[in-house]
């Protein structure tokens, strides 16, 4: 374990009130705690800032990801669980279990992270996860975008706070620097871990951070670059209420998945919002938690446009199609099932989990297995879908289909079934339920 400089930097109760005020309603909280200097001095204030909350406080969940990437790993765990209870603050340690990636690695560790973190935080009944970024975090994420070229969203960087599925994800100290957290840590005698990998020049991050000395000599602060993101945040919201007001106008959304969008309003509108418009159909429909890169969203943008006779395209999992050679302006988007197909899960009593990153099933007290496919691979095209008018049957075909023993099938989006009355009998019964994991568009 290390220390910071010898420098004062305790934290006044006015600056934690500044900090974590905003979430005195919650009832309880999980604090991603990997043992690094960030994310240690974010549990210290927390809990902190608890003590002086007194009995209206939140409760406090601390949750440490042992990756197994690092030998060291299960030891800084082990470090994070003694301090907790020196501070009687609940810990777990999560692990990631299965084959680990050889190429893109902090990417895939980070993805794996954040997921075990949310499970375990609405295991424990958590209604936000709090993270530790910082300023030179954000001034980092700017840059890395920068490279890659993204536009206004993606120099947006990471937001304070983020909801996802009714689910809070929030980063209170983006407006802190790593420097005065460290000297927190040496003033309250806090221990922490220091990550080798946190030097290692393979990863572009680090590259970044390394330069962070020669940038600040231009002008370029971590602080001045998290301003600029924050500005492009800004601008970022000022776009979206363009396109909400644009979709709700240009696009249908059926609560099986699909979405009718007439394109027709891409003529008129400036080519940042439709982009925007668009990316937010590929994330909505996929159940990706992010839209897809900006290079190959515009691909996709330009093919909508275009007039030379183009009838079909696919991005993240979605695909659109033109509904027919008569009407050039009518998109049908709806999750493609690929080569692979979509999953097929056995469900048995009292599981509840997510099928296909778009919808969030549960059977509270079911009292058989049933099995969550879909209805292309169950059904064949054999059974009338009753669809609607004015849209394509092809986009129904991934939709999720519940099937119970016996062949009895339930279409958890539209109450029809091969026998229906019998599928929603078993349904109500057995307390299964089969929603979109996010209806927010």
């Amino acid at each position: 374990m290390t220390t910071a400089s010898n420098q004062v930097a305790l934290f006044s109760s006015e600056e934690l009130n500044e900090l974590f005020g905003e979430y005195k309603s919650f009832r309880r909280i999980a604090v991603g705690v990997s043992g690094g200097a960030d994310s240690m001095a974010l549990l210290y204030l927390l809990k902190q800032w608890t003590q002086e909350l007194g009995f209206s406080a939140p409760e406090l969940y601390a949750l440490t990801v042992n990756h197994g990437l690092r030998a060291e790993a299960a030891g800084e765990a082990s470090g994070v669980a003694q301090y907790c209870t020196r501070i009687e603050v609940p810990h777990e340690t999560l692990h990631w279990v299965g084959e680990k990636p050889s190429s893109n690695i902090q990417s895939e560790a980070r993805d794996a992270r954040y997921a075990l973190l949310r499970q375990a935080a609405e295991d424990h009944g958590c209604e936000a996860l709090f993270l530790a970024h910082h300023l030179e975090d954000q001034a980092e994420t700017f840059l890395t975008r920068l490279a890659r070229g993204s536009g206004v969203y993606g120099l947006a960087c990471i937001r304070k706070d983020r909801e996802i599925d009714g689910f809070q994800i929030c980063r209170p100290l983006l407006e802190t620097s790593k420097v005065r957290l460290k000297s927190l840590l040496h003033s309250a005698q806090v221990p922490w871990f220091e990550d080798p990998s946190n030097e290692d020049e393979q990863f572009t991050r680090v590259k970044f951070r390394q330069a962070q000395q020669e940038l600040d000599e231009l002008g370029l602060t971590a602080a001045k670059l998290s301003d600029t993101a924050r500005r492009m945040s800004r601008a970022a919201d000022a776009i979206d209420v363009w396109v909400d007001e644009v979709a709700e106008k240009s696009c249908t959304f059926h609560s099986a998945g699909p979405v009718r969008f007439d394109s027709s309003c891409l003529e008129y509108i400036p080519d940042e919002i439709g982009l925007r418009l668009v990316g937010r159909l590929v994330r909505y429909i996929s159940g990706a938690p992010y839209m897809p890169r900006l290079a190959k969203l515009e691909g996709l943008y330009e093919t909508l446009k275009a007039e030379d006779g183009s009838r079909a395209a696919t991005l993240g999992g979605v695909r659109f199609a033109l509904a027919k050679p008569h009407d050039e302006s009518i998109w049908f988007c709806f999750r493609e099932a690929g080569r692979a197909g979509l999953p097929e899960i056995e469900v048995k009593p009292g599981d509840e989990g997510i099928w296909d990153d778009r919808w969030r099933y549960k059977a509270a007290h079911s009292a058989e297995s049933f099995k969550i496919t879909y209805v292309q691979k169950e059904l064949c095209g054999d059974f009338e879908l009753e669809i609607p008018a004015n849209w394509l049957k092809t986009a129904f075909l991934t939709a999720p289909l519940i099937v119970f023993a016996g062949g009895v099938s339930y279409m958890p989006w539209k109450k029809i079934g091969r026998t229906t009355a019998d599928a929603e009998v078993r349904s109500r019964t057995y307390g299964i339920s089969m929603v979109p994991v996010s209806r927010t568009f």
